[in-house]
């Protein structure tokens, strides 16, 4: 009973520990800028952020990058690895179908977060993207 008890209360910290959320996934097509959910930070632990691309028409292609914001209207693109944010390949994710970027949010001031994705012509790429915040 003791170790079930044990096992129930290590599970049971996993889940508070831990909050995984999947934002709504959208379609980038052709030469368009679309703006993908925002997501909120409180700044008490750290957050990872993942985007995945998949072709869905045509070849995909374009960019993606990370924006923040203090007040969730007025956003900055985030372009450089500093103690607050590191990125996984490099802080602009050139689209190609199976292409995934990842950024790590450490602490930062700024309170919201979302990807910006820009189009070329004659493709669809569908972004799905997610964000799991580590306390």
């Amino acid at each position: 009973m003791k170790k079930f008890i044990l096992l129930f209360a290590v599970m049971l910290f996993g889940l508070i520990a831990t909050a995984q959320t999947t934002l709504t996934n959208d379609t980038l097509q052709g030469a368009e800028t679309v703006y993908f959910d925002s997501f909120r930070y409180t700044g008490a632990g750290d957050v990872v952020y993942q985007a995945l691309c998949t072709e869905l028409g045509g070849t995909s292609d374009g960019t993606l990058v990370l924006q923040g914001s203090i007040d969730g209207t007025n956003w900055n693109t985030l372009t450089e690895k500093t103690n607050y944010f590191i990125f996984f390949p490099s802080d602009t994710l050139t689209i190609v179908d199976g292409g995934v970027f990842t950024a790590v949010i450490k602490k930062s001031a700024l309170n919201y977060f979302r990807s910006q994705g820009i189009g070329t012509s004659g493709d669809t790429t569908l972004v799905s993207h997610k964000w799991d915040y580590k306390r």
